[in-house]
């Protein structure tokens, strides 16, 4: 674990020294921070000098000290544009329209997006040394790792609601884990090389999940022009008359295999969204009949309603 000193240490240098408001200083720190990629990915972080990125950015050391304090808070500075990245590729994949294509598609996306994304130095520098020297980040631990796994999960479950919700995060970090060990061996190897990995990775992914997938409905087009459109239930006849969103196909999908659902735990189920969203979401399923309450106001407990 990292000291508390080391961590008010890191937890100062993510603050610029001063803020780039004019864009002639906007331009600066996006030089500099272009440097420090280069250098970094060159010589590595331990190996790294302020002078060395400054002589990169062809910039005064002390015009890098006006922005900021030291290497430590450009690299943060690195790390926080791609937490930023990842988050923007990760909403874009665990939308809708991408999770009810074929699951080869699919996959080929999720990939092909990455390897794309990673093309840029700085992104490539953040990702690889977290596997170096984890205790320098301050955007990144197993925590965020995990977000990502239950994200995937849920869409391993949408695509497929008779999947158990244990099982689904079990696969989930199979293929979360094995994305990353092959694109950091892609990202150190040389282009041809690196390609193959990524085609070998879409195929291992596919095969992987073909056998814990189901065939989904297929949206209309309204649908995928509005992600909030919900979408039936197919493998369930129960529902087949209610149009549901994901998360709602979430909730059922965790009653089915549980029993009950509370608020804690959707929210544990959905993290992305808030909790006024996600108690709209199952008082809709209540409205409808699909789910009746019990307990108190603050402590609701739903549960199927009788014969269900």
């Amino acid at each position: 674990m990292v000291s508390d000193k080391a961590a008010n240490k890191a937890k100062q240098s993510l603050s610029f020294r001063h803020h780039p408001k004019q864009q002639r200083s906007q331009a600066r720190v996006e030089k500099i921070l272009q440097a420090a990629a280069k250098v970094f990915w060159d010589v590595g972080y331990d190996a790294a000098t302020t002078h060395a990125i400054a002589q990169q950015a062809n910039t005064a050391v002390g015009t890098l000290y006006r922005f900021f304090p030291n290497k430590l808070a450009i690299f943060h500075a690195l790390e926080k544009r791609h937490r930023q990245g990842v988050e923007d590729i990760q909403a874009q994949l665990m939308s809708p329209e991408v999770i009810h294509q074929p699951l080869s598609d699919m996959i080929r996306q999720m990939v092909e997006t990455f390897a794309k994304y990673f093309e840029s130095l700085g992104p490539r520098v953040v990702y690889i040394q977290y596997y170096d020297q984890p205790e320098l980040y301050a955007q990144f631990d197993e925590s965020v790792d995990y977000s990502y796994i239950r994200r995937f999960a849920i869409a391993l479950r949408i695509r497929n609601p008779k999947l158990p919700i244990e099982k689904s995060e079990l696969i989930a970090e199979v293929c979360h884990r094995s994305f990353n060990a092959l694109f950091l061996r892609a990202l150190r190897s040389e282009p041809q090389h690196r390609d193959h990995l990524y085609q070998e990775l879409q195929t291992l992914l596919i095969n992987y999940l073909q056998t814990y997938d189901a065939k989904c409905h297929k949206l209309s087009e309204t649908q995928l022009a509005d992600p909030s459109t919900a979408a039936p239930i197919a493998s369930d006849p129960t529902y087949l008359d209610i149009t549901l969103n994901p998360r709602q196909q979430v909730a059922l999908s965790h009653i089915q295999q549980h029993g009950h659902l509370t608020i804690q735990t959707f929210e544990a189920l959905c993290p992305e969204r808030s909790r006024r969203t996600l108690q709209r979401d199952l008082k809709r399923l209540v409205s409808e009949g699909l789910l009746i309450t019990t307990g108190d106001t603050n402590q609701l407990t739903y549960r199927p309603p009788a014969g269900r």
